[in-house]
């Protein structure tokens, strides 16, 4: 078995690259031919494991260079994962400009990779990654399949098209599906993810390398589950008989207040509140409503359960995976 995976160095891809080495598969990756620093600490963790895929640098928003690398690998299963997250991931400090750029190119990937496939690769099964912000401005304080999305940020409003995008290629024929991913994390997060600057920050505390961590609030309600469970669940989904879309979440609340607690008491820091400073104006968008998934279906059709729970997560990003002991 092949599988191509866009985004193979962040840490989603990581996951799926790690555990489908594990199964046999040969798996082919898509990266920057330059990769970030938290792109390139996860590399060296699956070079140390021996897990590393066969590399490729074409340019997702290039049609013509998706088709012929699918039409060169011939996967049985493609993982889009690759997306730009926010505006904050632009070189470019014109908003408007980023917000374009962010848009089109999240929806030219996906569509680029459907597209293709639907051509010279119609037995290539595919999941996209969707995302709990697809409901960010929806009031409901559950949400699953049926929910009615209601996005106020330009990633969510991007995500909703790409599910348009899914489902016209599945009703013509493609197995395609989308994981509508709630909240997931691992030490694989980079930096400007709040957990990984909570549990990187607070080693960093009792190891001088730092006086405070600098937040944008501590009382948000987060949905919060393992990355490496999130990812078995997308491969789940690409073993099932017919293509489906699946929320994949907990279905329990933590506040980042609760997170920060749990880490600093995992690493014995007392009075951890005199080293957080709040800063609101860090805050980029307000939750309408909770966003907090209702993980029912993939439950009863797929027989998926999250295996990590919210105490082992913490335990695993201030540890890093369990290599650094606390």
């Amino acid at each position: 078995m092949r599988a191509l995976i866009t985004g193979v160095y962040g840490q989603d891809g990581s996951y799926l690259c790690e555990q489908l080495r594990d199964q046999g598969y040969e798996v082919h990756g898509i990266c920057h031919s330059v990769l970030s620093d938290t792109s390139k600490r996860i590399r060296r963790e699956l070079e140390i494991e021996n897990k590393l895929p066969i590399e490729h640098y074409e340019s997702l928003y290039d049609y013509d260079a998706m088709e012929r690398l699918i039409l060169h690998i011939q996967p049985d299963e493609i993982y889009h994962m690759a997306a730009i997250h926010n505006s904050a991931e632009s070189a470019d400090n014109n908003l408007a400009r980023q917000e374009c750029q962010l848009l089109r190119n999240n929806i030219t990937a996906t569509q680029n990779i459907l597209s293709a496939c639907s051509q010279i690769s119609r037995q290539t099964r595919i999941a996209t990654a969707g995302s709990c912000l697809m409901f960010d401005y929806s009031d409901t304080v559950f949400q699953n399949e049926a929910t009615q999305f209601e996005a106020d940020s330009m990633y969510g409003i991007a995500k909703i098209t790409e599910r348009q995008l899914v489902e016209y290629y599945r009703h013509r024929g493609l197995y395609a599906s989308m994981a509508i991913l709630y909240n997931h994390e691992s030490h694989r997060r980079g930096e400007r993810f709040v957990t990984r600057k909570i549990s990187k920050g607070l080693r960093d505390i009792i190891n001088g390398k730092v006086d405070s961590i600098t937040l944008g609030g501590i009382d948000a309600l987060k949905d919060w589950g393992y990355a490496g469970d999130y990812m078995k669940a997308m491969r789940l989904m690409l073993k099932a008989d017919e293509p489906e879309d699946y929320i994949l979440a907990t279905g329990k609340l933590h506040s980042i207040e609760e997170f920060v607690s749990e880490c600093a008491k995992q690493l014995h820091v007392e009075d951890w509140r005199k080293y957080i400073k709040i800063d609101e104006k860090m805050i980029s968008r307000k939750i309408k409503g909770t966003l907090r998934g209702d993980a029912s279906k993939i439950r009863q059709e797929l027989g998926w359960e999250p295996e990590m729970d919210f105490g082992q997560l913490v335990t695993e990003m201030i540890t890093d995976g369990g290599r650094i002991r606390v």
